[in-house]
């Protein structure tokens, strides 16, 4: 049976993609057999795979569940604003990661994430993985959710390589493997 990571937030444009791929990734560099399943109607993650030359890992449509079922790793890509598939995710997930780009109004809007893993009866290991931060935002917003006891994985910098890094093998994985390592065990 695969170890099922689901990526989720009901906020667009705070890096689930990119955190899927770059999770698939260092899981691929430990020797993992890993794939990613993208099922946002958008079709980000498969876009990528489509850009890049090669990746270390399969990336499969929502059709195409059972076969990426098939691999020890799956981590799934999730749309946002849909709380049944975000529902859905964490009901196949061993692990959750759910990302929150770092600022006022993101923040705002990570409760209703919150309350899809909720609902979803989720029970795992999960944490908030705090995105695109810039200066120290990123140190304030994980003070007051730990300060809330919410389990927060780290911080990932704003950083015009994850900007342009659609298309390309993720290959510096520093900032990831720094947050992610632990919970990708």
């Amino acid at each position: 049976m695969a170890e099922v990571i689901s990526v989720l937030s009901r906020k667009g444009g705070v890096g689930k993609t990119v955190t899927a791929m770059f999770a698939a990734a260092y899981l691929a560099q430990q020797g993992k057999d890993v794939a990613v399943l993208d099922t946002d109607p958008e079709g980000s993650a498969r876009a990528w795979a489509r850009a890049a030359d090669h990746l270390p890992f399969r990336v499969y449509s929502e059709g195409k569940q059972s076969q990426a079922m098939k691999h020890a790793w799956v981590v799934i890509d999730t749309p946002p604003n849909d709380p049944k598939a975000l529902g859905e995710a964490a009901r196949l997930a061993s692990r959750v990661i759910v990302v929150a780009k770092c600022n006022a109004l993101e923040a705002d809007r990570l409760i209703p994430s919150l309350d899809a893993l909720a609902a979803s009866g989720f029970a795992g290991p999960w944490g908030i993985l705090l995105t695109q931060a810039r200066g120290g935002l990123g140190r304030e917003m994980q003070a007051a959710l730990e300060q809330e006891e919410l389990p927060v994985l780290g911080i990932v910098p704003h950083l015009v390589k994850f900007e342009r890094a659609f298309g390309m093998v993720p290959d510096d994985l520093s900032e990831y493997e720094s947050v992610l390592g632990e919970l990708l065990k």
